[in-house]
């Protein structure tokens, strides 16, 4: 990699009209929320790339392979596919493999939260000048950014995924674990058509 010391690791499948946020499909058919996850990959990336001495890397996941998509892509974006069973696996083993490259910061992102800017994530950055963790919270009970200064596998060790606790179950593993954690701004993702609206 480069000589950077921050990383940001973008979570996201690749934007296949049939795969592709199909909790939106009563109100988006296939082709329309193809579009609009291109959309979002187009507003996200576009911010990401505004910050300096940072290198981005996207996870995906999807089938069909990624050569399809390149060319909405930003050519300075690392490309890696997702691995493991699920979210909280794919994650952990995503932030081991930044922290093995010797990267001294690193925050994790959905590729779907729209309001999001590069100051957010600047300030999430700033937040691990003193704990060990960052979290931005969402709404819905979950969270659209995580970070950390250092692999902290616990961090991704809760017993369930895409629900209303995961912040909360993270927030206690991190407690009881005894790392110190602080909070970013507060975002939405887009998920269902409540979302939208």
């Amino acid at each position: 990699m480069t000589a950077n010391n921050d990383a940001i690791i973008i979570f996201s499948r690749l934007p296949i009209g049939q795969e592709t946020k199909t909790r939106l499909a009563p109100i988006f058919n296939e082709t329309q929320r193809e579009k609009l996850h291109l959309a979002m990959w187009q507003d996200i990336f576009s911010e990401v790339i505004k910050l300096r001495e940072t290198d981005i890397f996207l996870y995906w996941t999807g089938s069909g392979g990624i050569k399809n998509y390149l060319q909405f892509i930003p050519s300075k974006f690392y490309i890696r596919q997702q691995k493991g069973c699920n979210l909280g696996e794919k994650m952990k083993i995503a932030i081991h493999e930044i922290f093995s490259e010797s990267y001294k910061r690193a925050l994790i992102i959905g590729a779907d939260i729209p309001s999001m800017r590069a100051a957010n994530l600047e300030r999430a950055f700033k937040v691990l000048n003193n704990h060990d963790v960052v979290i931005g919270p969402s709404e819905d009970g979950g969270y659209w950014l995580i970070g950390m200064k250092k692999f902290i596998p616990e961090a991704f060790n809760i017993s369930s995924w895409g629900n209303s606790s995961v912040l909360d179950s993270t927030i206690m593993t991190l407690k009881n674990s005894g790392i110190s954690y602080n909070f970013a701004d507060v975002l939405n993702d887009i998920d269902t058509p409540g979302d939208i609206k």
